[in-house]
């Protein structure tokens, strides 16, 4: 995110790297979220073209556009599931805070799904992995066998997957499916967007993909036998949240694995206010 501090610690890291940020010609953006997108437009300003995905340019575009329309579709959204009008300010207020540190972008290129982008003599190619993000996007350079993972494979955590009003009908069965596409990849180093990099790919995936299974248990048991609102659901699995975005996260979470399991037959959506959720007979 762009904060004076975020700032000069990306200044000094391309100083002990003996490059100056108006050296740098081309960036790729793995996805719109704030802490990757947000410093776009101060490397853009420096000479940097700014490049990507094209359906998630889109979506950034929409997210942190000024009318706000995102933003007043999640608020709307979250009080559809339960979650309580003040803590629906909270987040809203806590959004519209966190938009001040993302840059605006004059000019971004898009790219497409499988293009292979030159980004200073290393050819990566593009290669959508939706569920953080709809339009989430990795980059693979197969001679050098890396995968510039963004937070689609995290090494000690799980990205955040959540169902939003302007999402894909499934995002975590988008993510799974994400998941197991890059398992095979022929790489043999990952390098995150958050934590150290790792070498075993294919169990990092398992492993991610074993959490879930145990997060839909834990779902489902959530539920019981009563017809319970998503928020509710989202605090008997998240006990603890410290903040008005842990309170976004979870309850997203909680939906997106709700739509996963209705999906699937395994539990059922009862229209109301709040609407309500039972597990399927």
């Amino acid at each position: 995110m762009h904060t004076k501090e975020a700032e000069a610690a990306l200044r000094t890291a391309l100083g002990d790297a003996h490059v100056a940020i108006e050296d740098v010609r081309r960036v790729f953006v793995t996805h719109l979220h704030p802490d990757h997108i947000g410093m776009a437009g101060t490397l853009e300003r420096a000479g940097a073209e700014v490049v990507m995905h094209g359906p998630e340019l889109e979506n950034a575009s929409r997210m942190w556009s000024r009318d706000h329309r995102m933003l007043d579709e999640t608020y709307a959204w979250f009080e559809r599931h339960g979650m309580p009008k003040d803590v629906d300010e909270g987040m809203r207020t806590a959004w519209l805070e966190i938009g001040r540190a993302v840059d605006e972008v004059e000019r971004v290129t898009s790219a497409g799904d499988g293009e292979v982008l030159d980004l200073g003599g290393r050819h990566a190619r593009l290669k959508w992995t939706p569920g953080h993000t709809d339009y989430h996007a990795v980059l693979v350079d197969e001679p050098e066998r890396v995968l510039f993972s963004g937070d689609h494979v995290l090494p000690r955590i799980t990205s955040n997957v959540g169902l939003y009003p302007y999402s894909r009908d499934n995002p975590l069965g988008d993510f799974l499916d994400a998941l197991r596409a890059v398992r095979t990849l022929p790489v043999t180093r990952v390098l995150p967007a958050h934590g150290d990099p790792f070498d075993d790919l294919p169990g990092r995936v398992d492993q991610i993909l074993a959490h879930h299974e145990d997060r839909l248990r834990a779902t489902i048991d959530a539920l019981g036998d009563a017809e319970r609102d998503a928020y509710a659901v989202c605090r008997t699995l998240f006990p603890v949240l410290r903040s008005a975005h842990e309170e976004r996260f979870a309850l997203a979470e909680t939906l997106a694995h709700l739509r996963y399991l209705e999906r699937r037959g395994k539990v059922r959506e009862i229209d109301g206010v709040p609407v309500r959720w039972s597990a399927s007979e």
